[in-house]
């Protein structure tokens, strides 16, 4: 009878182990990014904003020679470059509320990217936000500046620390699976017990 009671308890236990190793391989991907892009924001006076940008290149195995950041339709307009590091030449493109489509800022690098392990600040965008209270994240990619693929790709955080208004809080999709797959298993443990 002990070998009728201690499979079932075994199931229980490689299902219980797998859920977790599940779990785990779920947000690892979610919370992983070679690169981290920083914004101090800043008010001009009405609805007129400046962003200014740190980029860094944490873990990625070759220098970022381009890089883009995108501004929702409907919530900016009149974007401008204001200010650049050296040997980087930035463009801005309006976000389209006709099409619609974002727009965005580029930076290429002309001489030498952002090694790995290096950061460069310096990056500046003005415009009027229409959104309620203060801008806060924005998507970013990171491109190769020759065949034009998306290297990485992340969001914007706030450089005072923590999340900054605006930044996306993830979905409990994850933790809701977990729970749906913890819940699956008990009613097994339960009669595992029972018998």
């Amino acid at each position: 009878m002990k070998p009728a009671t201690r499979t079932p308890f075994l199931i229980y236990r490689v299902l219980s182990s797998r859920i977790v190793v599940l779990a785990v391989a779920a947000l690892l991907p979610s919370i992983s990014h070679a690169t981290s892009v920083t914004y101090d924001v800043q008010n001009l006076g009405g609805t007129t904003w400046e962003y200014t940008y740190t980029v860094a290149n944490d873990t990625l195995g070759f220098d970022i020679e381009e890089f883009t950041i995108w501004f929702d339709v409907g919530l900016y307009e009149n974007l401008s470059a204001t200010a650049t590091p050296a040997d980087w030449d930035p463009l801005t493109i309006e976000p389209d509320p006709g099409i619609p489509d974002d727009g965005f800022y580029d930076a290429l690098a002309l001489v030498a990217g952002i090694a790995p392990g290096d950061s460069l600040g310096g990056f500046s965008v003005s415009f009027d936000f229409l959104g309620a209270g203060t801008p806060g994240a924005q998507l970013f990619e990171i491109v190769d500046p020759f065949t034009f693929d998306v290297l990485d790709d992340g969001r914007t955080e706030s450089a005072a620390g923590g999340p900054g208004p605006g930044t996306a809080i993830p979905e409990p999709a994850t933790a809701v699976l977990l729970g749906l797959g913890i819940a699956g298993v008990l009613p097994l443990r339960r009669q595992l017990i029972r018998r």
